[in-house]
């Protein structure tokens, strides 16, 4: 008996009722019963092999439960056996952890020929449709440090060859380089599908070149890099080494304006400051643009770990990304490797993420509190109790409010304006955290973060409200600002 969707539907939901609503869930979102036969069950649509191992040992005897009472024309369900499939409907699933899924074809294919390794494009893509698995600049999360950046890939990918030639990208590891790499090698193929690509690491640039030096086949080399249209290197400092791959490089950069394809160059420094790294291939790719992605503010990497957890379906809260932000020193991949922990541990374990198991999971991530306390008393008085103070203190009198109304429920505009003042001086001028901020204000960790967040975004699109902001601080601070005398500092409640 073939399952129609609705059916399976109704069982899906069933199955969700009759869980603990401690359990995690995240497993049935793409589960679907396929088929119910004299002696089987087929169940399909399970993300990866860590769910299956939960789903066999702690919901299978629910899973029967629900089926007698949905079919009981077909029970016991007890004597018949369940099939389960691995993640038979792919084009929507993005498992926990990619590793887990033991069938890829592609994976074995690209150890046979390693040549796979870089992705090449040679002709016009079959459907137009996009894959969620790929990076795309509309998937990288921009922040106030990386806003040139961004910007810059997508008028590479408007105009390529065009706009900016060679065009070279430098940054902290972490930081969103590669991201941006292959979100400009995605969107090309997909916007400019008769663009021939390609996207290659230095090393792999550096080792196909000592191949084919050897076999004496540079032609073959000099053809695969030169007869393309965009051509994209990841790691340029891993070319260091070799002065000889440099000049290759720089030949290659040379052959390719001179067609007009485009050039994207990724790296750790500016090009100047790379070690080692020749002086012509060093001012070829300085007579373009240079941009610095920057390491992503604290506010950026909540919001980078909450989509990817969305993207990996594990339930991590506002709270609980904050909390591995603020607590787990480190790139963006230190900081993803956090929360696939949290999200495997409680799969397995079947515990709700909350704070506490965070603190247990993460134990050895986690910045040591004494080096914290010691290091806190290095700080400057900028850091201390007396400044939170002065900051509720300043901000009340400009506002011509009192702490009470601060901290009360009045949502008037010079009421919401003081709290957004005081919430933006205390992450920048303290040590507090947002749960802590929200202390000091009467409001929750949710409000606070989202507070800040509506703050720095009307700072980037409000010139006005910027030099508000900035001169409270200057204010704080005890430095004056000379281009605005007392009676125009004071008039911050209008």
């Amino acid at each position: 008996m073939e399952l129609t969707q609705k059916q399976s539907l109704q069982f899906k939901e069933t199955v969700r009722r009759s869980l603990n609503t401690n359990a995690s869930q995240s497993w049935l979102n793409s589960l679907e019963l396929l088929k119910i036969s004299p002696t089987k069950v087929v169940i399909t649509g399970i993300p990866h092999k860590v769910y299956l191992y939960e789903i066999k040992t702690k919901h299978e005897k629910l899973l029967r439960k629900v089926l007698d009472k949905l079919y009981p024309d077909k029970s016991p369900f007890s004597e018949k056996k369940i099939i389960y499939k691995i993640a038979s409907n792919l084009k929507t699933i993005n498992p926990v952890q990619t590793e887990f899924n033991l069938n890829q074809e592609q994976f074995a294919a690209k150890i046979d020929n390693p040549e796979l390794k870089e992705k090449t494009s040679t002709s016009p893509p079959e459907k137009t449709f996009r894959n969620s698995n790929l990076d795309m600049l509309d998937t990288f999360i921009p922040g106030k440090r990386n806003l040139l950046a961004i910007r810059a890939c997508k008028a590479v990918v408007d105009i390529p060859g065009i706009a900016f030639n060679p065009f070279v990208i430098y940054g902290e590891s972490g930081s969103g380089k590669s991201h941006l790499l292959e979100g400009i090698n995605n969107e090309i193929q997909q916007k400019i599908p008769k663009k021939q690509t390609v996207l290659v690491s230095a090393e792999d640039f550096l080792n196909n070149f000592i191949t084919h030096l050897r076999i004496n086949k540079m032609k073959d080399f000099r053809d695969k890099y030169r007869k393309i249209d965009v051509f994209l290197l990841d790691d340029l400092q891993a070319l260091a080494p070799s002065s000889k791959c440099q000049t290759e490089l720089l030949y290659t950069i040379n052959a390719l304006r001179k067609k007009k394809a485009q050039i994207v160059i990724a790296c750790k420094e500016p090009p100047n400051k790379i070690k080692n790294l020749s002086s012509g291939l060093c001012g070829k790719l300085e007579s373009g643009l240079t941009v610095d992605v920057g390491e992503p503010d604290n506010l950026t990497k909540v919001e980078i770990l909450e989509n990817k957890a969305k993207e990996r379906e594990i339930p991590l809260s506002n709270e609980l990304a904050n909390f591995i932000v603020e607590n787990i020193k480190g790139g963006i991949g230190r900081l993803e490797g956090a929360m696939i922990r949290l999200g495997v541990h409680a799969s397995l374990l079947n515990e709700e993420l909350t704070p506490e198991l965070a603190r247990y999971a993460l134990k050895d991530w986690l910045v040591n509190s004494s080096q914290e306390s010691s290091a806190e008393n290095l700080l400057p008085e900028l850091f201390t109790d007396g400044t939170e103070k002065k900051i509720i203190k300043r901000i009340c009198v400009m506002f011509q409010i009192s702490e009470e109304g601060l901290r009360s429920q009045s949502r008037d505009r010079k009421h919401i304006k003081a709290r957004q003042a005081i919430v933006f001086l205390m992450k920048e001028l303290t040590s507090l955290s947002l749960n802590e901020i929200g202390n000091i204000i009467g409001r929750d960790h949710s409000t606070v973060h989202s507070t800040l967040k509506k703050v720095r975004l009307r700072m980037t699109e409000d010139d006005f409200f910027l030099k508000q902001m900035k001169t409270f601080k200057q204010q704080i601070e005890n430095k004056p600002d000379s281009s605005q005398t007392t009676e125009q500092k004071l008039n911050f409640s209008v």
